[in-house]
């Protein structure tokens, strides 16, 4: 659940130490066919040039449904591919953090390296994906197609299907229509995406003369002369076309093998394998990183100047580059990092992550200021992700307050994810009175919905002996909502019960290295709760405390602690 754009204000620890009791409940629901998907939140994501996906955000309980019946799936297809060329594999559930858009990042390297291959020998190269993809797939032909695939029970496609559909958008109160899936951080609509294109794939693997790899609905295909490159286009069109699907003309093209070897960035692929391995090996030895820096920093900036990321997969490129600057140290201009936020959409969360891997600086600060008043941000993801981000980046100083007030102020709290941002943001840099003052004068848009509820009450230890405390508490009583209920419940059994300790400390004591302040922001709000605990173990708090002492050493944090006296 860490993968998906909100976060739970308690990242859900409350089901997961009574997971199995949920589980049993959620299996008899299913068992008896009362099981019905509850309301998923959608969110606007930005492709490019302000044309957005919707994204859906599913609930703990439908995404632990989803995964069973994705697993179960999985077990079945598994070894059944026609071909070993389409390359897509669930991902391993372990904590990483490597990510790829879809499924394994191993998977999607592997793809990669296929077609480097074939594009350095083949004269030219095909390049296309289907318009709409997901948004267009027929339950009837996505039932056919998996239904082909022998030893998959139908019993876990139909309900594949059924839970997926009733996460589809539609518009309010109209009737189902049976097309489309959902796009979500999860495996089951990509794996049913995934099969669906077998039957493409067994053709493609047939024809002779030619070289094909494909990823998701992205295809590559390699051929020797224009004539086979058109022929290939017209049979792949209308192979598709029997599904009611079709290629997107205005992503296809055909590429000579020097045109290919540019768009695809192999050389500069090969580039940064060979620098990523100097880092990883000079990391692992305590090897001075100086020279490798100053090289990062140069690529990132000649590249941003001749505009290089802008064709091909040149945003794949800066998105590598970015990461091998988090990892390095490297330094990064803040312009740069100015222009990805307002302009590259695909890159942002690279910009966000990089700017999280270090303590913040006040230029860096002043960049997300400056973009999140730009206008230029128009989908709900952009500043969701600037808030998950920042609250977990460390702060050394106070420095950046001003850029950071107006980062808050610029989330408009009318709306479902402009109240999100700006309650998450203040639960780390505001303090009681702010954040009780956007409850209560927000507490008709947040009382309804069972996230922000949750939300809410995730800010319970900070109002903790606060002289808001009270005015708080009797707001959440007030609005009778069952995640505030859950999570309020949660934190005080934390703060009062040795019981709900035990089972707490060893998922609150691990840390999260990825993260700036060590620790994820809800977690650091459920350490607060079990650190207030006079039940626990003197020995486990004093545990507690040393493996997340980094995150005490940020300023905000660390006034919070003192605050609470801990």
């Amino acid at each position: 659940m860490r993968d998906q754009l909100m976060s739970d204000g308690i990242e859900n620890f409350d089901f997961h130490i009574a997971r199995g009791v949920e589980s049993r409940k959620l299996s008899e629901l299913i068992l008896s066919g009362d099981y019905v998907p509850q309301r998923a939140q959608r969110i606007l994501v930005e492709k490019s040039k302000g044309l957005c996906r919707q994204l859906v955000i599913p609930s703990v309980k439908d995404a632990i449904v989803l995964q069973c019946l994705s697993d179960a799936l999985y077990f079945e297809v598994k070894g059944k591919a026609p071909t070993k060329k389409a390359f897509f594999e669930p991902k391993d559930h372990k904590f990483s953090i490597q990510q790829s858009g879809y499924g394994t990042f191993s998977s999607w390297l592997n793809f990669q390296r296929a077609l480097f291959e074939f594009s350095k020998t083949r004269k030219f190269i095909v390049v296309t994906d289907i318009s709409n993809y997901y948004d267009s797939i027929s339950y009837v032909h996505l039932r056919n197609a998996i239904s082909s695939i022998s030893g998959v029970d139908e019993c876990v496609i139909d309900m594949l299907i059924y839970v997926l559909s009733d996460l589809l958008w539609q518009p309010d109160y109209t009737p189902r229509i049976e097309v489309g899936l959902p796009q979500m951080n999860l495996d089951a609509p990509r794996l049913l995406a995934h099969c669906f294109l077998y039957e493409l794939d067994a053709y493609l693997a047939s024809a002779i003369g030619q070289d094909f790899v494909r990823f998701m609905d992205d295809i590559d295909i390699g051929v020797d002369t224009v004539v086979q490159a058109k022929q290939v286009l017209r049979a792949v069109d209308l192979v598709l076309q029997t599904k009611q699907v079709r290629l997107n003309s205005g992503k296809t093209a055909i590429l000579t093998q020097s045109e290919a070897i540019t768009h695809f960035r192999v050389l500069e692929n090969a580039r940064l394998d060979s620098v990523q391995l100097n880092v990883d090996n000079r990391l692992k030895s305590g090897l001075p990183l100086d020279r490798h820096r100053k090289l990062i920093t140069a690529r990132i900036s000649r590249g941003s100047r001749k505009k290089a990321f802008d064709t091909g997969s040149g945003e794949k490129i800066l998105k590598r580059w970015l990461g091998l600057a988090a990892k390095s140290g490297a330094w990064v201009k803040p312009e740069i990092l100015e222009d990805i936020v307002r302009r590259r959409p695909a890159v942002r969360e690279s910009a966000y992550s990089y700017i999280r891997s270090s303590p913040l600086r006040r230029s860096y600060a002043d960049v997300l200021a400056r973009a999140s008043t730009s206008g230029l941000l128009v989908d709900d993801a952009a500043m969701v992700e600037m808030a998950n981000f920042l609250v977990e980046t460390l702060v050394m100083t106070r420095h950046s307050d001003a850029a950071i007030k107006q980062i808050v102020a610029s989330n408009d709290p009318r709306n479902y994810f402009g109240l999100y941002s700006k309650l998450w943001l203040l639960s780390k840099y505001g303090g009681t009175s702010d954040l009780l003052f956007t409850l209560q004068s927000t507490i008709s848009l947040w009382s309804p919905h069972e996230r922000l509820g949750r939300l809410a009450a995730s800010f319970t230890p900070l109002f903790r002996g606060s002289p808001d405390e009270i005015p708080f508490k009797n707001l959440l009583a007030g609005s009778l909502n069952p995640g505030v209920r859950d999570t309020y419940k949660f934190h005080v059994k934390l703060s009062q019960d040795p019981k709900t300790f035990a089972l707490m400390f060893d998922s609150l004591k691990a840390p999260n290295p990825s993260r700036g302040t060590g620790i994820t922001h809800p977690k650091f709000l459920c350490l607060l709760s079990a650190l207030l605990n006079t039940s626990a173990p003197p020995a486990r708090v004093i545990a507690l405390k040393s493996n997340h002492a980094k995150a005490f050493t940020d300023s905000y944090y660390k006034a919070i602690s003192k605050r609470l006296g801990i």
